[in-house]
């Protein structure tokens, strides 16, 4: 079976920064096809392995949402500060030292499990200091999506549950190979070696305090049960309009918002993984419709499509028409999946750095949960009005 490829600077530039802003993941629990979630240092692990907020449009205003302002950030960094190798910290608010391990702009959970591959000398070096010191933790921030050297301030707290030893059978590539729960989150309060990132000389050191939620006490258990019962109906109306992407029914049993392990964090690393997945359906939906148009194009101009060869076009040698299409798909693909990617990575660091569980339950349900269902609802609708059927009995909660 041929095989063929178009090499495109717009196209390739275009999935780069996909590739920045968001990872995928493969998932058991999930309809719909995906993809292990991988950067060069980082490989995703969530043990269930899935906020998505679109904003309605008025005549008045309709412009894209500041996602990026949302966000609280810290300063950029600045490799020309001098570093502070003895800083100054606030016992009174509880301010320590701690790495900083920057993974890019996927938002790392708390509650969750993830296994990282560690090959740069200078997180070689890293391991080494928070195993001899015992700490064996370090804050993985968010990063920017569209600028360098930026970071989310509130970041969760990665700690070493196992290292492995795997340098022999990598012939050095890699390493170590670390396995890492989510434990708690931090506040940054500053960097202590910006130099260091420009550098790349040595890890990232900050000064940072405890980040908890200002409600612990408070009962909480009728919003959570409201939101469970709105998950368990989408997960419903999902499976009853054959969702391409969707949760798998047996999820329903498993449900829970309350605080604590298997509680409220993970339905939001199902809902994280929801959306990268949908994501990733987009665009493997454009790469196989890059791969027909060429396909037509070469049967038509009389290549023999079964010889076994591989193939690779240049993007400048395709007739215009062609271009024309493939600019095209291009533009449709980037019109459908901006918003799906910011809405796959904005709106959970938005959840992580809220220091309440009653305003997650809140933002969770009224700006992530809430765009599903009326989703959902139009789509159930739409699909009813072309059976003749009746759909008020069917219609998702607004």
């Amino acid at each position: 079976m041929m095989s063929c490829r178009v090499a495109h600077t717009a196209t390739r530039a275009f999935f780069a920064a996909r590739c920045r802003a968001t990872s995928s993941s493969s998932t058991r629990i999930l309809r719909g096809r995906g993809r292990r979630g991988m950067t060069r240092d980082v490989t995703r692990k969530n043990d269930e392995s899935e906020f998505g907020y679109a904003a309605d449009s008025s005549d008045e205003d309709e412009r894209a949402r500041d996602w990026y302002g949302d966000v609280v950030w810290l300063p950029k960094m600045d490799p020309r500060k001098d570093p502070e190798v003895e800083p100054t910290l606030r016992a009174e608010l509880g301010e320590f030292v701690i790495p900083m391990f920057p993974l890019g702009s996927h938002v790392y959970l708390p509650d969750s499990e993830h296994v990282l591959n560690i090959f740069e000398p200078r997180y070689r070096s890293m391991y080494s200091d928070i195993l001899f010191n015992g700490s064996r933790r370090f804050a993985v921030p968010m990063c920017a999506p569209q600028e360098e050297g930026v970071f989310a301030s509130v970041a969760p707290v990665f700690y070493l549950d196992d290292l492995k030893e795997v340098s022999e059978q990598t012939n050095d590539q890699v390493k170590y190979v670390c396995s890492h729960s989510v434990i708690e989150r931090v506040r940054i309060k500053r960097v202590l070696n910006d130099k260091m990132w420009g550098d790349r000389s040595s890890y990232l050191k900050c000064v940072a305090e405890k980040f908890e939620d200002t409600d612990l006490d408070e009962d909480l258990s009728g919003k959570e049960t409201m939101l469970e019962e709105r998950f368990a109906k989408i997960i419903e109306l999902q499976e009853k309009l054959e969702e391409p992407v969707r949760f798998t029914s047996n999820l329903t049993a498993t449900i829970s918002a309350a605080r604590g392990e298997n509680g409220f964090w993970r339905l939001v690393g199902l809902w994280q993984s929801l959306l990268q997945n949908r994501v990733s359906a987009k665009e493997n939906e454009l790469s196989q419709n890059i791969q027909e148009l060429l396909r037509s194009y070469l049967e038509k101009s009389g290549t023999d499509l079964n010889d076994g060869r591989k193939i690779q076009l240049e993007f400048a040698t395709l007739p215009d028409n062609i271009k024309n299409e493939f600019n095209r798909l291009q533009v449709n693909y980037r019109e459908e999946c901006v918003e799906l990617l910011n809405e796959a990575i904005y709106p959970f660091q938005y959840l992580v750095q809220y220091d309440s569980h009653a305003a997650r339950l809140d933002y969770f349900g009224n700006e992530m949960v809430a765009v599903e269902e009326k989703r959902l609802a139009a789509k159930n609708v739409l699909r009813s009005m072309f059976a003749g059927g009746d759909s008020s009995d069917d219609k998702a909660t607004p």
